[in-house]
Order: structure tokens, then C-alpha cells, then sequence
């Protein structure tokens, strides 16, 4: 029979692997033979003498000399061994023996993407195959990716589970919107939201890894049907499901997934909760392997380098011109779309052809510039989609997930476990971003800008009586001189650029805030873009931008508005004195970046975290810890802080503080020593 259908999963079975594979309405599976194999270049003995040794090894079916590129920068292909196992079960107990003897290759690789990569499939995408009547697959092959807005038809259900003296469950809808709550006796609640699994029959079931375990034990402790089970850090889940973690999802939503995964090439369970440095090397590695190059064990390690050989070398960083602090009128801030992937092809930088300059196309272009078309695509769509809020939101969440790995792949270039990387591809494409923000300066001064700021790749630019189509053409004309995209990203009003808290005398590098000509904030840097700043602070620091910015002119800002936001200031250090503040205002909110007992200091959300895990509760790494500040100054960690839900009073001066610090944060540039407003040369606000 012959069928398309979207790829779910790969799963290694005795002797080969099963696919899973949805078509319409169901998940099939598929089997199709596999044998891994790995490729090794004798050190100790000869090549005849290593096909000796392992000629008769039980597991292994194929050994043979031949030839492959053992580098991306080899101009010659080079004689090895390929060394084909039976059975992914003693594949490991024998790359362990074969290395004694030599250099091995290929077997970082995990069997999925292996498998993937020898067939060119791309996970969570279209596939064409034929299989007989056992579904046993005669040939399989990719559909080419398109540039469809919608998500394939794949069926989500997203739960969180909550065992206290009851057993709840409650399910969200694909927006994360509440749908049904099953709550009561644990075997009985049990019993009515497997039932509700079972009608649903999702492809994908969301949750915290840790309410996955809790419900794979609850099932086999009460005799329902297993869902599953959980191995080598990933779940496994019966008739085809696949799990996602319910944080991913929330961030990034399914749309968002499937370009990651797509990107990745490595199947969801595995791959969609991966930073985007171990995305990037995942593609690395597929990329290379579909070429015909042998993958190295590990990253290299890259030597430190003195401080003559950083100058002496070209690599002297990203440049920045520092901002000029204050409060600047008719400002635009000019952002080159996504420019190190752009320099990347445009100057054809790749790991093998910096040293020796090349004319062929060097092995990142490909792969970085499909993902930036795609990614530009959905950009560039999402703005004609503005009374379409749901295509709207596939084209954010799509093109966001690519920007976070493009946007990473100029600094792992130069990472120690990039397996292709060096330091000196970074420092070329470092060079060229440098030269790239001067040249864009010195247009701009050519055609009578003054430029406040810069920061890598983006221009803060003022010119008197300047108007946007003024920037706008100023974009266009730098577009045209250097051959890279830059658009007008915020035009501002209003923009005040902040100093350094610890020497006022220089600007802070991203800390700003301003207010454009339709009225929207932009923040950098501040209190209010942080996680950990509670509510009531940081509503406090936006009403107060608001007011600031509200007047019609700098001597209104400097004078007036100053006096205002302090009398604002004043009223909510009032509330908060008086405890007329919700308590979940006063909430602090951090992420666990590890399990508790493996930080070394007790930072405020750890102690939380800790405290939680003393009263029962389950906390892991990844997990959103919310906290309150109870005693501050207290010796006892524990006594400083509490978890949210479990105190009634806080820490007046701790709050206290923080709304002061809030305040000093935006009127620094306004203030004397005295923090009383200065008397300001209005000549420098133009």
C-alpha cells in the first residue's frame, strides 16, 4: 500500500525501528530494518590486522575498508573501517571493544537521528511510503518541508495533575485555555481521565515531566491499562503518543515545536526541550552525516588565549558605541533583520574555509539560509495577518522559535562543544559585524544623523526635525550600500538612555526606555522586564514611565513629571506600609535552572524551593518558584523568604527598597547627587 502521512516518533525495536506515522484520523506503525553502524581508523594495529581481530565477532554483520571525509576541511577522502552491528542493544558493548584499537567515528549520533539521516526524513514532517500488508515499509521517503501557517492535524491534550488529600486533574485546550477539571478519590478520579484519554485519543500529551511519572505510577499502582513508560531520559508512551513538556508548550505553543523539531531533526521526545545550542549541533551532525562526512567524538576544547594573542588575533568582540545618557526627543532605532546569519552567507563564513579562503560554498551556508528564508518568511507574514489572530500567532510562535537558533548560531561557532567549530570562525563573523555597524554609521553621518547608540546590530539615531519617512529612507539607502536587510524597528517619542548604576558617568549598555509616537513602552534593562520583580513593582515603574513620558515637552519631563512620579512613588510606599497590597503582588517569581540540592548558595528561590520540597511538595528543574520576602535580614535562609501561599505578612523594608530602586532606576538622568531634580542644559536633550 502506498500513503502519506505526518512522521510522530521512531522507536528502536529488536532488530530495526518502528514508525510512527499519522494518517487522517489515526497512528500507524510501521517497522523497516536498521543496523548502526560506526566508522574507525586503527591507531595500534593495521587496518588488515583490525579486520582480523573482529572478523568473527558475533554482532557485528559488516566490516569493510573504504573511504570517507574524516573532517569538513579534508580535500581527500581518507581510508577507514565501517563497523555495522545487529542490533541497537550491543551496539554500545561494541563500539567499547573496537575503540581500544582505534579512532571512532559516528557513533555520537543517536539511533534515531541516525536513522533519520541515512533516510533524509525530517521528524513531525510529511513522509510518502509503501509498506505491505504486515506494514513492514518497502520505501519511505521526505515530502520537501512547504510554508503552510497551520500545524499538521495533530491532536494535543495538555493536563496538570495536583495529589494532595484528593487526586485532580485539569485539561487545557490547545491555547492553554481550562476545558475540564476531574477531581475526587484517586482511583475513581483515575479511572474517569484515562476514560477521558482514551476518547480524546491525543497524539501529543502535555504536561510537567513530573505529572507524567506520577501518572504512569498511579496507573500501574491502580491496574490501568499502561501509558507507557520512561527511559534514558525520555518517556515512551504506548499506541504512538508522544509527550511534551507543558512548559515548552506554553512558550513556544505547537506551531513553535514543530519548527524547532523540524530544525533539530531529531524526534520530539528527545529533542523539543533542547537549548538551541544542542539544536543547532543536532542539525550539525545530521547535515554532515547526509554529506558524507564522519562526525568526531567530541567538541574541541578550546585553548584560553592572553591578551596579546586576542589582540593580535581578529577577534576583538562586538561593537558597541556607548550610549549617550538622557532623555533624547525624535529618536528611531534602526535594527539590521537578523544579521549574523545574514553575514554568514553573505561573506560564505564556515567552520572549514576561514584559514583557507574557498570558493566553493562552505558547509553552514545551506542549512542557515533555509532556516532564515523560512524564518523571514513567517516575519514578514505574520504583519498582513493582524485581523487574523490565530495565523497570526502560527507565524509569531514559528518565527520565533527559528530567530532563538539563529540567533545562537554565531556564538556557538566558537562554543568548545561545537564538534565542527573554532574560535577563529567566531572571531571572522565578530569582525564582520564590526565592520558592518561602522559602515552603517557612517552612512548615517553622511546624511546628517547623529547616532546615541549602537549595540552590534541594531542604531539609535536622532536628526533634527527628522520625520519616519526620513528613517525610513535612511534604511533603505544603508540596505543598499551594504547589501543587508535593516528596517526603522521603534520610533520613539520620547527615549531616555540610562547610566550605569555603578558610575553614573556612563551609559549602561541595553538599559533604556522610551515611548513611541503610537504610544506603546519599550523597556530594556529595567525592573519591570524581569521575572523576579514582583507585580506591584514593576506596575509601579510602568505607571510611572507613563506619567514621565506623558508631557509635551523635555523641561515638562525633567520638572514636572519628575515631581509626579515621586509623589506616585510616596502614595504606593503608603499602600505597601499600610498592607493594603495583595500578597500576590508582592510575589517574586524565579526558574529552578537546577534540582535544589545541587546549588551550592541559598539564593532566595532555592531556600523556597527547598522549603516546598520539605512540606512534600515535588520541585524540579525548569519549574517557576514563586516566593515572598518575610525577613530579609534574617541569618536563617529559611526565615528570609517563604513560598508563595504559605505566609501571610512580608518584609515591609525589603519591598520597600525595591520600589526605591525601581524609582532610581528611571530617574537617575534627571537627578543630582541630592536626587533632586537638576537644572539641566535643555541644549543637550537636542
Amino acid at each position: 500500500m502506498r500513503l502519506n502521512g505526518w512522521l510522530l516518533d521512531v522507536r528502536l525495536s529488536d532488530y530495526g525501528v518502528h514508525l510512527w506515522v499519522k494518517t487522517g484520523e489515526k497512528r500507524t506503525r510501521f517497522s523497516l530494518e536498521y543496523q548502526p553502524d560506526f566508522y574507525v581508523v586503527p591507531r595500534s594495529v593495521s587496518f588488515n590486522e583490525f579486520l582480523d581481530l573482529f572478523d568473527e565477532h558475533p554482532h557485528i554483520l559488516v566490516l569493510e575498508k573504504t573511504k570517507r571525509y574524516t573532517s569538513l576541511s579534508s580535500p581527500d577522502e581518507r581510508p577507514v573501517i565501517r563497523v555495522a552491528v545487529d542490533a541497537p542493544d550491543f551496539y554500545r558493548s561494541v563500539v567499547g571493544q573496537v575503540e581500544k584499537y582505534g579512532e571512532i567515528y559516528d557513533d555520537s549520533l543517536s539511533h534515531t537521528q541516525r536513522f533519520l539521516a541515512d533516510h533524509g526524513l525530517i521528524p513531525l514532517g510529511e513522509v510518502s511510503l509503501d509498506a505491505d500488508e504486515k506494514h513492514r515499509i518497502q520505501s519511505i521517503e521526505p515530502i520537501p518541508l512547504n510554508r503552510s501557517l497551520e500545524p499538521p492535524p495533530f491532536k494535543v491534550l495538555c493536563f496538570e495533575s495536583y495529589h494532595e488529600d484528593e487526586l485532580s486533574f485539569i485539561t487545557y485546550d490547545e491555547t492553554i485555555r481550562e476545558e475540564h477539571r476531574f477531581r475526587g478519590e484517586v482511583e475513581e478520579t483515575l479511572d474517569t481521565f484515562m476514560e477521558h484519554i482514551r476518547e480524546e485519543n491525543p497524539d501529543f500529551l502535555c504536561c510537567i515531566p513530573s505529572d507524567m511519572k506520577t501518572l504512569l505510577k498511579l496507573c500501574e499502582k491502580y491496574g490501568q491499562l499502561s501509558l507507557g513508560y520512561y527511559q534514558r531520559k525520555s518517556f515512551h508512551l504506548e499506541k504512538g503518543r508522544v509527550f511534551l513538556n507543558l512548559k515548552t508548550y506554553r512558550r513556544t505553543s505547537l506551531a513553535g515545536i514543530l519548527e524547532r523539531i523540524m530544525y533539530t531533526r531529531e524526534v520530539p521526545r528527545i529533542g523539543s526541550d533542547w537549548a538551541a545550542g544542542r539544536a543547532i549541533e543536532s542539525r550539525q551532525s545530521y547535515e554532515a552525516s547526509r554529506r558524507g562526512y564522519l562526525l568526531p567524538r567530541r567538541g574541541f576544547y578550546q585553548p584560553m588565549m592572553s591578551l596579546g594573542e586576542l589582540i593580535k588575533e581578529r577577534d576583538h568582540g562586538g561593537l558597541i558605541f556607548a550610549p549617550r545618557v538622557g532623555l533624547h526627543v525624535n529618536v528611531a532605532a534602526l535594527d539590521f533583520e537578523s544579521m549574523f546569519p545574514h553575514l554568514i552567507i553573505r561573506e560564505n563564513i564556515s567552520y572549514e574555509n576561514i584559514d583557507e579562503e574557498q570558493a566553493s560554498e562552505g558547509f553552514l551556508l545551506d542549512f542557515t539560509r533555509d532556516t532564515l528564508e523560512r524564518r523571514l518568511y513567517f516575519k514578514h507574514m505574520k504583519k498582513e495577518l493582524r485581523d487574523q489572530p490565530e495565523k497570526w500567532f502560527w507565524c509569531e510562535t514559528r518565527q520565533q522559535a527559528l530567530k532563538e537558533i539563529l540567533f545562537c548560531t554565531y556564538g556557538y561557532s566558537g562554543c568548545w562543544a561545537n564538534k565542527f567549530g573554532n574560535m577563529n570562525t567566531f572571531m571572522e563573523i565578530n569582525k564582520a559585524a564590526r565592520n558592518n555597524l561602522v559602515d552603517a554609521m557612517n552612512v548615517a553621518r553622511e546624511e546628517g544623523f547623529q547616532t546615541l547608540y549602537g549595540n552590534t546590530d541594531s542604531l539609535f539615531l536622532k536628526k533634527k526635525e527628522a520625520n519616519k519617512e526620513d528613517f525610513d529612507f535612511l534604511a533603505a539607502l544603508i540596505q543598499e550600500k551594504m547589501g543587508l536587510p535593516i528596517t526603522v524597528e521603534n520610533h520613539y517619542r520620547y527615549l531616555v538612555l540610562l547610566p550605569q548604576k555603578s558610575d553614573e558617568a556612563f551609559g549602561a549598555i541595553n538599559r533604556y526606555y522610551g515611548i513611541r509616537y503610537d504610544g506603546e513602552l519599550v523597556c530594556r534593562g529595567i525592573e519591570l522586564r524581569r521575572r523576579n520583580t514582583p507585580q506591584f513593582i514593576a506596575d509601579t515603574q510602568r505607571e510611572s514611565i507613563r506619567i514621565l513620558l506623558s508631557h509635551d515637552s523635555p523641561e515638562e519631563i525633567a520638572c514636572k513629571g519628575v515631581k509626579q512620579v515621586k509623589r506616585l512613588i510616596n502614595k504606593r510606599n503608603r499602600e505597601l506600609k499600610q498592607g493594603l497590597v495583595p500578597l500576590n503582588e508582592l510575589e517574586a517569581k524565579t526558574i529552578l535552572r537546577r534540582k535544589p540540592s545541587r546549588y551550592k548558595t541559598r539564593l532566595p528561590h532555592v531556600t523556597a524551593a527547598k522549603a516546598l520540597e520539605i512540606n512534600g511538595k515535588e520541585v524540579d528543574r525548569g519549574g517557576i518558584i514563586s516566593y515572598i520576602y518575610v525577613d530579609s535580614s534574617h541569618s536563617n535562609p529559611f526565615r528570609r523568604v517563604s513560598p508563595a501561599g504559605y505566609q501571610k505578612k512580608f518584609d515591609y523594608k525589603k519591598y520597600q527598597h525595591l520600589l526605591f530602586e525601581a524609582e532610581k532606576s528611571i530617574l537617575l538622568p534627571f537627578l543630582g547627587n541630592d536626587e533632586e531634580p537638576k537644572a539641566m542644559n535643555l541644549d543637550r536633550f537636542f
